[in-house]
């Protein structure tokens, strides 16, 4: 039996279709990062710089390179030079890598703040950034993304254009055809493009994203470009091993400028390290006791493959302890402790040291003045093996600046021996814990913190924290100043006795660190013990 298929019904079919069509927008899927902006810290010399890469959207096109001061860094010019690094399969036109493609300058002022200058890129890839001041050069590897088609994009305008052509095809045959059966065929092929685009539409938010160049892999031009191309062989596990960390130089004499070297080596080969990703607005933290227990967060510049160096003017011969915190690729964030330290020669020169605020054993708070600020530090009853909030009220407005990414960082070193006054240095290179926490600022809770029940720091703008970028927008850099007063941390101290804590918050372009001398009580469950 058959049947007659009305004149009008593929008409009817395409029009529908047409309306689908015109009705659904096509869901764009999630690609990956075209990357935000990227800021590095760097002690250069004499100066404490943060270099801000700012997001590329072109390529090619600028690069917009904003260098942040502190209070002290003197007046100068710094050069820039950008230099491809990546290689690709394929042949180019382009200069090769390894020779710089583009120059400028900065001139920076003795007033802190930012200061800025553009670059040219002419290639997505990765890149190096040089960065002197005429005596050092540092070298920020970063990475130029490009705007990729993902595969379900492709399915998704392949399907909606297949179906847009059958749909004419569909109408033609109706209108033409003696056999109006023959449209149903162009019709049910656009049906089907209609279902693969809005199926891959659906399901493009769902889908796991590519392996990601810089982050994950060793980004070269192939992969920046196209990072859904099929690799041999493929990775399933992207971890790295451990570092090994190494300091050289030469004599270092108290009261000079001193370049200490830092050597990176990879613990599984001996190789140098040279796949460290940003981590807190940094390659390396690296942090520096002294022997009156005096604290150095600085960032040592980038010199070539797992060679950093960083310029040290150290008051008092002695024994200072040295530990870096470092990402690699693929390896997550590391503490990694110099095992000898770093031994001054006496020499000339010596700087005040501020005392430590004490904490514990009944205190729950304690006020000092660093910089010209006043400062209240608070902690609820520290006791081991239990959470313990402890923080800082840094001046008495909102008007802390994010630095290294955070608006507060913790540096926690013990237990040490209660008679290490003037050998800390040598104490805390044999203590069993070393950590480094982040605050991102909101109000201080002051549950637990005996005496402090009464104040609400939540009121008269007193809680201003910094929230994380999403959807790919940057963090605020350091030329907002709206956070704080109130800097606090929550840190679990494993064992009991006396730590050096030093908390550090940034305030009109000045980093303040506050010394305090916490007592862990031991847990009555006999933790820490």
């Amino acid at each position: 039996m058959t049947f007659a298929v009305p004149r009008r019904l593929p008409i009817v079919v395409g029009l529908s279709a047409l309306f689908v069509l015109v009705g659904i927008t096509p869901a764009v899927a999630d690609s990956p990062s075209s990357g935000g902006d990227v800021a590095v810290a760097q002690t250069l010399g004499p100066r404490e710089l943060t270099i801000v890469l700012r997001r590329v959207t072109a390529v090619p096109g600028p690069l917009h390179v904003d260098v942040v001061t502190h209070a002290g860094s003197p007046a100068g010019r710094l050069t820039l030079a950008l230099t491809p690094t990546g290689t690709a399969t394929g042949s180019s036109a382009l200069p090769a890598p390894g020779v710089p493609t583009g120059r400028g300058g900065v001139h920076i002022g003795a007033t802190p703040g930012m200061y800025s200058a553009t670059v040219a890129v002419d290639r997505p890839g990765p890149w190096e950034l040089a960065v002197g001041d005429g005596t050092q050069v540092t070298r920020i590897p970063f990475v130029v993304p490009v705007q990729v088609t993902t595969p379900p994009e492709r399915l998704v305008y392949g399907g909606f254009l297949a179906a847009g052509v059958l749909l004419v095809g569909s109408v033609v045959v109706a209108v033409r055809a003696r056999r109006n059966r023959w449209a149903l065929l162009p019709a049910g092929g656009m049906l089907v493009g209609l279902s693969v685009a809005v199926t891959a539409a659906v399901l493009s938010a769902s889908l796991p994203l590519p392996p990601q160049p810089g982050n994950q892999l060793d980004p070269t031009i192939d992969n920046v470009t196209n990072p859904y191309a099929r690799t041999t062989p493929m990775i399933a596990d992207f971890s790295r091993p451990p570092a090994m960390l190494a300091l050289d130089g030469g004599p270092v004499t108290a009261g000079r400028p001193a370049d200490v070297g830092v050597r990176l080596s990879d613990a599984a080969t001996g190789a140098p390290v040279d796949d460290l990703l940003v981590n807190g607005g940094a390659l390396i933290h690296l942090l520096v006791v002294g022997p009156a227990g005096e604290l150095w967060h600085v960032h040592p510049v980038r010199l070539g493959p797992g060679h950093y160096q960083v310029r040290l003017t150290l008051p008092a011969p002695g024994h200072y302890a040295v530990s870096a915190e470092l990402e690699r690729r693929g390896g997550g964030v590391q503490l990694v402790r110099a095992a000898t330290g770093l031994e001054v020669l006496p020499g000339g020169g010596s700087h005040p040291v501020d005392r430590p605020v004490p904490l514990g054993g009944g205190t729950a708070s304690g006020s000092t003045v660093i910089g010209g600020t006043p400062v209240t530090v608070m902690t609820t009853a520290p006791v081991a093996g239990q959470p313990t909030t402890v923080g800082a009220t840094v001046g008495h407005t909102a008007d802390l600046q994010p630095w290294l990414s955070m608006v507060g960082h913790l540096i926690v070193a013990g237990p040490l021996p209660a008679d290490s006054g003037a050998v800390v240095g040598e104490a805390v290179q044999n203590a069993p814990v070393w950590a480094h926490a982040h605050s991102m600022g909101g109000a201080m809770p002051m549950t637990g913190m005996p005496g402090m029940s009464g104040m609400d720091h939540s009121a008269s703008g007193m809680s201003g924290m910094l929230v994380p970028p999403v959807n790919g927008d940057s963090a605020p850099d350091e030329t907002v100043a709206a956070y704080g007063p109130d800097v606090p941390f929550t840190f679990t101290f494993p064992v009991a006795g006396q730590y050096r804590l030093w908390i550090q918050a940034e305030r009109d372009y000045t980093v303040l660190t506050v010394p305090v001398v916490l007592d862990v009580a031991a847990s009555d469950q006999g933790m820490g013990r």
